[in-house]
């Protein structure tokens, strides 16, 4: 009889590893928070919020295409607490008490991004050990772009967080055959519907990952195993829409914003019917649930393409390589190493470890998006894709001495990312595209320049009183005056109309302070700023979002 092999025992310092790795992620967003001004349409979200919480009225944001769930998760519990420290008169003015309410509100929030962090490093636990829970943890808090959106009032963390629950469940419910974990995977699918319109990819990228693991198993033909799948699937998104009309508390609207109005949609599909008005009318006037009227908003936007900006040019249509582009400048060199890594690792392995399954769902969903986004805003549309890139890399902590030292390479090289841009992480951009003053010429909006900076040059005006002279070309949503600009200033949102902003670029003060999304981004009045591409800045705000020009340095057209 043959010695049994030692068990290892498992290592006593991973939890304690995974504590450390949330308090320092809370830190590094803590500062963030305080850091940055509003970004877009955080505005929106804090008053849309506050109006919700003083009136119920949330009609608003259905009508801006956007979901009822993700802001009351985030804002909700702040809210309340408010009222009961007697800090409500907050709530009372969110707009103009903005610079103190915002980051109490972002902080309310964090809860979130615990979670997300949670089942990332729980997962990785369950898949292949304690060292992999532990390395899951320091990645997701020390990734730059997961610090950056954690850190503020968006979609983004709650779509991440629920994105990440549905995935676990359903791939545990592919390992086991627990009906449980299905319809719980189905029930997250709705609550991540609700927190941002796309996941209506999700059931669809699980069909695909079920439909391959049946048909790779040989024991079902592969068109029997679809007709079995897709039925199944029937079920996921009946209970995905139940579980949305629950979290949305069966909230309706109609797709008409007034009933007994004009409808010119309805006008160019009847072909001149009397017949087809009516029923088209009568659908549109129907209430339906509030989330659908919402998605159906995104889908008209989706349709008709928005400003767009990649590598100097600018379009309404977008890139089909966007967000190739966009991963390759936003996620730290080091972490593309240890992707490699695991690449050349997972040679191999045996099918039953169903490890094709991470790979598969990150390809298919970036073949999608490149397929179908015609809105080209930030490498934020992809972040749902961290968890599972992390998760699939965590393995190597679990391998020999030899890629654990990798694993702490590429640990190490994401520290010192987050350290090259901190408190800014939002403006991360890697050295393959020369950091964030590279960085700018590819890309733009919410990868650097997302309205964020007026704290920013708040700082930089105290450091140089001189530059208080200045006049200021401001992307956003916001009036700068909320944050102590000092200083004249326009406000230009990513709408096509900018009134009161002057004819042309002008300016009677010393300084002129420019947003950077504005010179080499897609917003603003076409070629309003173009003369300044080439002239080389007097100062710009630490966050390198805004730069500050003499304006004797160029012509004022």
């Amino acid at each position: 009889m043959s010695r049994a092999e030692p068990v290892e025992s498992e290592p006593r310092w991973c939890v304690p590893a995974v504590v450390l790795a949330v308090v320092v992620g809370l830190a590094l967003m803590i500062a963030s928070a305080y850091s940055l001004s509003a970004t877009y349409d955080e505005v929106a979200y804090l008053r849309i919020a506050a109006k919700w919480w003083r009136t119920g009225s949330q009609n608003e944001i259905t009508r801006m295409g956007s979901p009822l769930t993700f802001w009351k998760l985030q804002q909700g519990p702040v809210l309340s607490l408010l009222d009961l420290t007697g800090q409500g008169g907050l709530i009372d003015e969110p707009i103009e008490r903005q610079a103190e309410l915002l980051p109490i509100v972002r902080m309310g929030a964090f809860w979130v991004w615990g979670v997300a962090l949670g089942l990332t490093s729980w997962w990785s636990r369950v898949r292949y050990g304690p060292r992999a829970m532990a390395y899951s943890a320091w990645l997701f808090a020390l990734s730059p772009n997961l610090i950056g959106h954690g850190a503020i009032l968006t979609m983004e963390m709650p779509i991440i967080a629920s994105t990440v629950a549905v995935f676990f469940l359903f791939t545990r419910f592919i390992e086991t055959g627990g009906r449980t974990l299905f319809f719980g995977a189905a029930a997250c699918c709705g609550v991540a519907f609700s927190c941002k319109f796309t996941a209506v990819l999700i059931p669809g990228l699980l069909a695909l990952v079920w439909w391959v693991d049946r048909s790779r198993s040989g024991r079902i033909r592969p068109l029997r195993a679809f007709v079995k799948v897709a039925s199944a699937m029937m079920l996921f998104g009946a209970v995905m829409i139940l579980a949305d009309v629950i979290v949305t508390g069966g909230a309706v609207l109609t797709l008409s914003h007034e009933p007994g109005a004009v409808h010119p949609s309805v006008e160019d599909h009847t072909g001149g019917s009397p017949l087809f008005k009516r029923i088209l009318t009568r659908v549109m006037e129907t209430p339906v649930p509030q989330d659908w009227v919402g998605f159906a908003t995104q889908i008209r936007h989706q349709r008709s393409g928005g400003p767009s900006y990649l590598l100097g040019e600018r379009r309404l249509t977008g890139w089909w390589y966007y967000y190739f582009v966009a991963l390759a400048v936003k996620v730290p060199l080091s972490f593309w190493l240890v992707v490699a890594a695991r690449t050349m690792a997972g040679r191999g392995e045996p099918n039953k470890e169903r490890e094709w399954i991470f790979p598969l769902t990150i390809a298919v969903f970036l073949a999608i998006t490149a397929a179908g986004s015609s809105r080209n805003y930030g490498v934020r549309y992809v972040l749902p894709l961290a968890p599972l890139a992390i998760i699939w890399v965590s393995s190597l902590a679990e391998r020999g001495k030899g890629w654990r030292i990798l694993v702490c390479i590429g640990l190490l090289g994401q520290g010192l990312a987050v350290a090259s841009v901190y408190p800014d992480e939002l403006t991360y951009f890697n050295a393959l595209c020369g950091g964030r003053q590279g960085g700018r010429r590819v890309l733009a909006d919410s990868n650097l320049d997302w309205g964020q900076g007026l704290k920013s040059l708040v700082r930089l005006q105290k450091s140089d009183p001189e530059l208080c002279d200045v006049t200021l070309f401001y992307f956003g949503d916001t009036k700068p005056e909320y944050y102590g600009v000092i200083g004249t200033s326009y406000t230009i949102d990513a709408g096509s109309a900018h009134p009161g902003l002057p004819e042309r670029f002008a300016a009677k003060t010393k300084y002129v302070a420019v947003s950077v999304s504005l010179v080499y981004g897609p917003w603003g009045p076409p070629g309003y700023f173009r003369g300044l591409e080439n002239v080389r800045p007097y100062a710009m705000t630490d966050d390198t979002t805004i730069a500050v020009y003499r304006a004797s340095d160029f012509v004022l057209d």
